[in-house]
């Protein structure tokens, strides 16, 4: 089961800044990365809402229709501005968005806390590039597919152990049911 809700996370998220934030990219990676810091931490997920492979990095799946929600119910607003020439949004909490807070619990609050304060001051392009180069989810998935962010938490040698010993189960299954596993789907 879920801690908390995306809606609630997005909100934490803005509360730390202050009550604003700007950048689209920067708010899909602060969402991502404290999913991924909760997990660091914590058994289970900080939320259920999924996060796909995206141009920039990780990313909220379906991020409008979760934003144009949150907007409908009165808990945010987005502004279009410019930094320097290029458009971008900033996303503000409203009066009744400051006051949607409770319900999440310390441990989750401190994980957003932590990714917020962690993409608050980076560019866009830097969230991205790091994303780019660490996210291991990232990297195998196909573009608008849901990852699975939770194998970038772990080290790169576990991982090639686990990696390792799953091709050996599925060659032991391929023996023993004859022929490769996908082959024997239909």
């Amino acid at each position: 089961m879920p801690l908390t809700t995306a809606k609630k996370v997005i909100l934490e998220i803005l509360r730390v800044s202050d009550g604003e934030w700007l950048g689209k990219v920067k708010l899909h990676k602060a969402f991502y990365f404290a999913h991924l810091y909760y997990a660091n931490e914590h058994p289970g997920f900080l939320t259920d809402w999924p996060i796909a492979k995206l141009p920039h990095g990780p990313g909220i799946h379906e991020e409008e229709a979760l934003i144009r929600g949150m907007m409908d119910e009165g808990l945010l607003e987005i502004e279009l501005v410019h930094e320097g020439p290029y458009p971008e949004y900033r996303y503000r909490l409203t009066e009744k968005g400051r006051q949607e807070g409770s319900g999440i619990p310390d441990d989750a609050r401190l994980a957003i806390e932590q990714a917020a304060l962690y993409c608050k001051d980076r560019t866009a392009a830097e969230l991205s590039f790091l994303t780019h180069q660490r996210s291991r989810s990232w990297k195998e998935g196909e573009m608008g597919e849901i990852l699975n962010i939770y194998i970038d938490t772990i080290p790169d040698e576990e991982y090639q152990r686990r990696q390792q010993k799953l091709r050996g189960l599925s060659k032991n299954l391929a023996d023993i049911f004859g022929g490769a596993p996908d082959e024997k789907r239909g």
